[in-house]
C-alpha cells in the first residue's frame, strides 16, 4: 500500500514538474521564440548559397564534369531565386515584425561601420572620438 501511494505521489509530482515542458502557450514570449517562416526562409537561403560554393569548389577540384556543374548550378541557382523572392515578398509586405526587422539590420549595418582616422587611416568603431592608434581626434 505505501508503495502504491509513493508511485502515485512520485507520478504526480513529476507530472506537475513535467507540464510546462510539454504544454503549447500562446503567449507573446513563447510567440517571440518560435520560428517564423522569414526565419526558415533566411536558414534555407543560407544552405543554398553554400550549396553553391561547395558546387563550385568541387568543380574547381575537378570532381565534377563542365556539364554537371552546369546542370547543378543552374537548378540551384534556380532554387536560390525562388528563396529570394520569397525573402522579397516578405519584406516588402507591411508586416510589422518585417519592418522592424529592416530597422534593426539597418542600425546593425550603421553600428559595424569603421571610421578611417585622418592621420593614420587606422579603421576605428563608430564609438571612438579618439583614434585607437595614434590618438588623433576623428570627425563625427
Amino acid at each position: 500500500m505505501i508503495y502504491l501511494l509513493s508511485g502515485l505521489l512520485t507520478g504526480g509530482v513529476l507530472a506537475a514538474v513535467c507540464w510546462p515542458l510539454f504544454a503549447r502557450s500562446d503567449s507573446p514570449e513563447s510567440a517571440i521564440l518560435e520560428e517564423t517562416e522569414w526565419d526558415l526562409l533566411q536558414r534555407k537561403k543560407e544552405v543554398v548559397l553554400g550549396n553553391i560554393q561547395d558546387l563550385d569548389f568541387e568543380y574547381k577540384c575537378g570532381k565534377l564534369s563542365a556539364v554537371d556543374h552546369a546542370r547543378g548550378r543552374a537548378e540551384l541557382s534556380a532554387e536560390a531565386a525562388a528563396v529570394f523572392a520569397a525573402v522579397d515578398k516578405i519584406e516588402n509586405s507591411q508586416d510589422l515584425d518585417a519592418l522592424i526587422r529592416r530597422e534593426v539590420a539597418s542600425r546593425k549595418e550603421r553600428v559595424g561601420r569603421s571610421h578611417a582616422c585622418p592621420g593614420c587611416g587606422h579603421d576605428n568603431p563608430p564609438r571612438n572620438r579618439f583614434c585607437a592608434e595614434c590618438g588623433s581626434k576623428l570627425m563625427a
